[in-house]
């Protein structure tokens, strides 16, 4: 939540957890509320205030617990030198550890209580659909403007760019993805401890103790177990609003030290190859994916299985299945079209036909088609898919894709979902099938892990249409295939497709 831009706003409290009207909240990487909940309180006066630059409006108050801290950084930006890290942890361990600032963020929290010591720094998203400065920088500049300073003095790679510093304090993050971040992410960890790496689902467990360690903000990642005095945690990521800044906000962003913040309300050339904004009109897909899918039909012949999709962010989404019937070859081929704003996952489950004479080919025949809404409900039907998975016969092929998403943006599909897929044959790299990211597979029971080939798009807003093109064999009771994959850029073919559906 924003905290309201007018002084008819300040009187409306919308949720309950706030106990008083003077408790400020503020919006954080993930998603979630930065309430600076302990004594003194801080005057409502506060929320009567646009949150706007500080050049622009007089300075919030400033709590006593936080003031400390940035009168240690405004003696620190007097000086010199570079900042390192015993700076920076020296200023912090300054707020005493029963007045550390909380956040609500139930999807990192490790407990039921959904609170966290932390705050947010640089920028955070309103609700008028752009980011203003975040509580906390503006209630400490010099604060900030030192964090910044640190980070450009001992950050390896020059070139990144970010929005807004997470920073957390002496709890484990479980596991979760960020539902703010447009994905590039760097890490480090500060504080008297032991353990504290980080997990990811792509790239392993990353020790940031003391060193900066990029990751994808959008992969499943968690803090592991760790002992100690206290653990600093730093986080560097870009919110997806970055670019929808009033010049104010852009102007103190920038005064502030952050390197990721614009008014262009459009992606630059650095950060579009995390994302497609492009909005796709669903006509113009329509008439698209239509006439392709007749210039380019699926395979046929002996043993072939095709597959294609797309997520929501392409036209609500698309996707189809086909596989072989007729023993004579040929373009004997049956199409399973899902319905498109369909969640979860969408599954045929087909027998395979062997030749029975050298002039007939490998066929398949089909005993069932699924969906299962794991974005719907992810507990009841994340088992219902692996009970599925289970009590498949051996040899029994598989067929899956999307045509809208997988899951849910804030409940990530866990590990049995992907143990699943492997009983299938997919191979351990498949760890995360993201919000509204494509996805397609194709495998048996009882394939060994990387028998099964799987496509997916993780840049977020994808608009790639996927395919896989596959041939399966039989010898001897045993499964093999061999296969293809291919893709498409929507944005690069769709303004052809406009323009033929206009002059028709």
């Amino acid at each position: 939540l924003a905290r309201p831009s007018t002084k008819r706003a300040c009187l409306q409290v919308p949720i309950a957890v706030l106990v008083q009207r003077a408790l400020p909240f503020d919006p954080s990487a993930a998603a979630c509320c930065l309430a600076l909940r302990r004594k003194p309180p801080v005057s409502s006066k506060l929320h009567s205030r646009h949150p706007l630059s500080q050049s622009k409006m007089a300075k919030p108050k400033t709590p006593e617990h936080l003031q400390r801290c940035e009168d240690a950084a405004a003696k620190l930006l007097q000086g010199k030198k570079k900042i390192s890290h015993a700076d920076v942890l020296r200023t912090f361990r300054l707020i005493k550890a029963a007045d550390w600032p909380t956040q609500v963020r139930p999807n990192v929290a490790p407990t039921a209580n959904p609170e966290v010591t932390g705050l947010v720094l640089g920028l955070s998203p309103n609700r008028q659909g752009g980011c203003s400065i975040a509580q906390a920088s503006q209630q400490c500049p010099s604060l900030t403007q030192v964090v910044t300073r640190w980070i450009r003095d001992t950050l390896p790679d020059a070139a990144f760019r970010y929005g807004s510093i997470q920073v957390n304090y002496n709890y484990r993050a479980r596991k979760h993805i960020d539902s703010n971040n447009l994905g590039p992410s760097y890490i480090v960890a500060l504080g008297s401890f032991e353990g504290g790496q980080l997990w990811t689902g792509d790239r392993g467990i990353l020790d940031c103790r003391e060193k900066w360690c990029l990751f994808d903000g959008n992969t499943e990642h968690a803090t592991e177990p760790y002992s100690g005095k206290d653990r600093f945690s730093f986080i560097l990521f870009t919110p997806d609003r970055y670019n929808k800044l009033t010049k104010s906000i852009c102007e103190e962003a920038k005064r502030l030290g952050v390197t990721a913040c614009s008014t262009a309300g459009v992606d630059d050339k650095y950060f579009s190859q995390y994302r497609d904004l492009a909005a796709v009109d669903e006509d113009d897909h329509v008439a698209f994916t239509e006439r392709h899918h007749e210039n380019n039909p699926p395979s046929f012949g002996s043993g072939a299985l095709s597959v294609e999709t797309n997520g929501y962010a392409a036209g609500r989404g698309w996707g189809w299945i086909a596989w072989q019937t007729g023993k004579g070859g040929g373009d004997k081929v049956h199409t399973e079209h899902f319905r498109k704003n369909a969640t979860g996952i969408h599954v045929v489950e087909l027998d395979v036909v062997p030749p029975s004479t050298p002039k007939q080919v490998l066929t398949f025949s089909v005993r069932e088609v699924h969906r299962f809404n794991l974005y719907q409900d992810t507990e009841a039907e994340t088992k219902r898919f692996a009970k599925w998975v289970d009590r498949l016969p051996k040899n029994t092929v598989v067929g899956c894709c999307i045509t809208d998403t997988a899951m849910a943006k804030t409940r990530p599909l866990n590990s049995t979902v992907y143990e699943s897929f492997r009983k299938l044959g997919a191979s351990d790299s498949l760890t995360l099938i993201g919000y509204r990211e494509p996805f397609c597979f194709l495998g048996w029971k009882g394939a060994a892990k990387g028998k099964g080939v799987y496509a997916l798009d993780a840049k977020k807003q994808s608009k790639q249409l996927l395919r896989l093109d596959a041939v399966v064999t039989y010898d001897k009771g045993e499964l093999a295939m061999t296969w293809k994959s291919s893709q498409v850029k929507l944005l690069e073919q769709l303004p052809a497709a406009k323009k033929r559906r206009t002059e028709e």
